[in-house]
């Protein structure tokens, strides 16, 4: 397990001293799960992105949707 730091304001900070052990726990697996999710996200973002590019590109160079449906057809 690795350690993280996250900025809190005095407020936040005082009340995180008297949360019980438990709730640490809970809270710390939380946020380890919304940080898997953002993560994930920003990679699907990444790979549309990438889509998109490659869809440009190929309109670029003259493909249009009939060549491609065409061409996934083929056997």
């Amino acid at each position: 397990m690795e350690r993280i730091v996250i900025e809190v304001d005095d407020a936040t900070a005082k009340k995180w001293q008297e949360v019980s052990p438990k709730i640490k726990e809970q809270l710390e697996k939380n946020i380890e799960r919304q940080i898997e999710i953002l993560y994930r996200g920003v990679q699907e973002d990444e790979f549309f992105t990438l889509l998109d590019k490659i869809s440009d590109e190929a309109v670029k160079n003259g493909l249009t949707e009939e060549m491609l449906e065409k061409l996934l057809n083929e056997e």
